[in-house]
């Protein structure tokens, strides 16, 4: 791989321009014990590594993803269980990073542009903006604004969580007797033990908290602690549920994609083996649990964070290929268009990355073929969000030529690609198809409850006291290409129930779709980014969203904004160029979404809408030996609990 060090090296893709606000931390820094541990899971690691690399990998192309070339691991027959479901999520994954849709980077993902082929392509998918709101709807079922975590990015030292009285995906796919594995980011929650992955439905998961981290040195934010946890539940002796976890200094100084490859791949091989093996010795069929696995990847995140460029054992000769044609380019751009070229410096390492995350996904399906289990397993790939376009702050992602960037809700931060690969399951006639129907997030729960053989509507009942989850099974929509069952998304509510149209605080915006209808309200001006020289490419200065700097997360009011209403035809008008908002053929849509909006406002039965501030204003009151910062100090500098009152 020296060619792709003379890669890194020449401009060492301008690293420099990171401004890091993190510094390399060196093993010295832990206690005796977790250097120990550390020298044993990185020489684990490094073998694997070298073992991957030299050894010669499973062939996967459109010509025989749909075969049955499952390779049986025992001589024990299997019963057929329900399928395996994989969520495998890409952080901040715009609309033109995925190859089937870039038109800068389109060979940064070449396998995903193959088992596209096979695969249903969900092309109006949307979700929330940011991080936390997103994975929030993902694991309720429920609109963010029924939890109070819309606009709201969650940060290592917050006092919140999600609250209780929700159940999340894995705990409903547990119930339904899956085996629930997660790695990456999850972000949610943590500073009580009862928010954490494995207290709210994981059996296993490792990953890290916070909204972003060093890719090697996991560093969180600018405070020097360290990001990784590792956390299990398990049934004791006496038949109690115990939840046990401890912080990821183990695994300090490896690339996480790398880290969460490896160890999605042992837990693959660790469930169906073990069980299969138990099943021989037995002279009995195996009928193993199936797997639900999340696999929220760190990757294409990267504001702010550290050290990147994936280390080379993750990445093809075709891959080394590519990066030496988009460095040509760059190199063609040369210093005459100084804004362009620092922008595709970055965006070459967004290139870089992805090539990573593609290759986990390719890992990721062989592990399933190696133990007979593709063809009973369902992978569902998305996107928290939609593109970071703001390119002074780390490598960008892209949403054009849809409108704006994440953050925002126009259609760039809101819509993001997807699709469903399940060659043994999806009919031959729907394979390399599209669905255009409207779906959410949200509705993931109920449609992976669905797969999972459950009942959706009794087991996603709630208590009187609480409110309803708004998720809907799509999988029969899906699969016969059918109308959508969904004919409305709530992306954004204000958080006074006294709100209605006019309001002018910064924070009281509605975002509501309706059909082929969407409106934005007291929503500031944003742009079109597009990753080439032409008139939507925006200079370092102004390639970002909202470029007076303002937003519902900021909450600035600075004099240079410029906040509107908008009405957009998302069906005719998918990047949003035409505001409807004044043109008087559409007052009757306009009055009877805003009527909507201002019945939504005041419908939900708890008010967690004011949590955010409650505990943000509370915050001096809380016993100061149960501070977050004592609370890592006390783990090795890294982000843990610290035993905040969660919210029931």
């Amino acid at each position: 791989m020296a060619e792709y060090n003379e890669i890194i090296e020449d401009e060492k893709f301008d690293m420099d321009s990171f401004e890091p606000l993190e510094k390399t931390i060196s093993p010295r820094s832990l206690s005796q014990s977790s250097r120990k541990k550390l020298k044993l899971v990185l020489g684990g690691i490094a073998l694997v590594a070298l073992a991957t690399v030299g050894s010669k990998s499973i062939p996967v192309s459109s010509s025989n993803l749909s075969e049955e070339k499952d390779k049986k691991i025992t001589k024990s027959k299997s019963v057929k269980t329900s399928p395996n479901v994989i969520l495998f999520t890409v952080d901040d994954f715009g609309w033109n990073d995925v190859g089937y849709n870039s038109g800068d980077i389109s060979e940064a993902t070449p396998f995903m542009k193959e088992i596209v082929k096979k695969s249903i392509k969900l092309t109006r998918y949307y979700t929330q903006p940011s991080c936390t709101p997103s994975r929030v709807t993902m694991m309720t079922g429920k609109f963010a604004y029924k939890n109070g975590f819309q606009n709201y990015e969650l940060q290592q030292s917050d006092y919140v969580g999600v609250p209780l009285s929700n159940k999340l995906m894995p705990h409903y796919m547990r119930d339904l007797g899956y085996k629930t594995v997660g790695f990456g980011k999850w972000n949610i929650g943590h500073c009580n033990e009862k928010y954490l992955p494995s207290a709210r439905g994981f059996d296993h998961f490792l990953g890290y908290l916070c909204p972003g981290h060093g890719y090697v040195n996991h560093n969180c934010g600018s405070n020097e602690v360290r990001d990784m946890i590792e956390g299990w539940s398990e049934v004791d002796s006496s038949g109690k549920t115990v939840h046990t976890w401890e912080n990821g200094a183990a695994y300090l100084g490896i690339y996480d994609t790398l880290l969460y490859r490896q160890k999605s791949t042992e837990a693959i091989h660790k469930h169906f083996n073990s069980e299969s093996e138990i099943a021989s010795e037995e002279g009995s069929e195996s009928s193993s649990s199936p797997l639900f696995m999340w696999m929220a990847h760190h990757g294409i995140h990267g504001e702010w964070d550290s050290e990147p460029v994936p280390p080379s054992e993750l990445l093809t000769k075709a891959n080394l290929d590519y990066l030496k044609v988009l460095k040509k380019r760059l190199d063609d751009v040369g210093s005459e268009q100084e804004g362009y070229s620092k922008f595709f410096k970055m965006r070459l390492i967004t290139a870089s990355v992805l090539m990573s995350i593609d290759n986990a996904l390719k890992h990721l399906v062989e592990t399933l073929i190696e133990v007979g289990e593709m063809s009973n397993s369902v992978i569902l790939v998305n996107s928290d969000n939609g593109g970071d376009t703001y390119y002074t702050k780390g490598h960008p992602g892209n949403n054009y030529p849809l409108r704006s960037w994440k953050f925002s809700y126009y259609e760039g931060g809101v819509r993001v690609p997807a699709f469903v690969y399940a060659p043994g399951i999806i009919p031959n006639a729907r394979e390399g198809g599209t669905y255009d129907g409207i779906m959410h997030h949200v509705d993931l729960v109920a449609t992976f409850i669905h797969i999972g053989g459950g009942d959706v509507n009794s087991m996603m009942m709630v208590s009187e006291e609480d409110d309803d989850v708004d998720s809907i099974n799509m999988w029969q929509a899906i699969l016969d290409d059918s109308d959508s069952p969904r004919d409305e998304i709530v992306l954004n509510l204000p958080r006074s129930r006294e709100w209605k149209i006019g309001s002018t605080e910064t924070d009281e915006g509605v975002a509501l779709i309706v059909g082929k209808y969407k409106i934005l309200t007291n929503t500031a001006h944003d742009n079109w980014f597009s990753p080439s020289l032409d008139k939507d490419f925006h200079s370092t200065e102004f390639m970002k969203a909202f470029t007076c700097e303002c937003s519902f997360y900021t909450h600035s009011s600075s004099s240079e904004c410029s906040y509107s209403n908008f009405l957009f035809n998302i069906i005719e008008d998918p990047n949003e160029k035409e505001n409807l908002w004044d043109d008087p053929a559409y007052n009757a849509i306009r009055e009877n979404m805003i009527k909507r909006a201002e019945t939504l406002v005041s419908s939900t039965k708890k008010d967690y809408g004011k949590i955010v501030p409650e505990y943000y204003s509370n915050e001096e009151s809380l016993d100061k030996t149960l501070t977050s910062a004592k609370a890592f100090q006390g783990n090795d500098d890294y982000v843990v609990p610290f035993q905040c009152a969660a919210i029931p």
